[in-house]
């Protein structure tokens, strides 16, 4: 019988030496480019925050070039589509970032979990 063991995630990644922000453990890659669970860093509440309003903005700049482009290539042909996408893709941007701020929440407000710390470079 394989008995795995796993490590929990840090809760915190602390600076070098140097003072430099570190962005992974010592032995794992960057979080972002090493799936291991081991290399992970929970998000601080303020950057979960951040990070939903990219989403929303960034959603929001697909939906309205696809809009854009469609609206514009109905209307206007090829030179349509093209100015479609450019303005659909602003006003998509722009509706992203006001839904963000419409359903932000007080990040303090959101449960930390138990012994849980912000990451060096987050907040507090």
């Amino acid at each position: 019988m394989s008995t795995v063991k796993t490590t929990p995630p840090p809760t915190r990644v602390d600076p070098s030496a140097d003072g430099i922000p570190v962005e992974h453990r010592p032995g794992y890659g960057v979080p972002s480019q090493d799936p291991r669970p081991s290399a992970q860093v929970p998000l601080t509440p303020e950057e979960a925050e951040r990070e939903a309003g990219s989403v929303l903005a960034g959603g929001g700049v697909m939906a309205g070039a696809a809009t854009g482009a469609a609206v514009g290539g109905a209307m206007a042909g090829p030179i349509g589509v093209v100015v479609g996408v450019a303005v659909g893709g602003v006003a998509g941007a722009v509706g992203g970032a006001a839904a963000s701020k419409a359903v932000a929440t007080d990040p303090h407000d959101i449960p930390q979990p138990e012994g849980a710390q912000p990451r060096s470079g987050g907040q507090q």
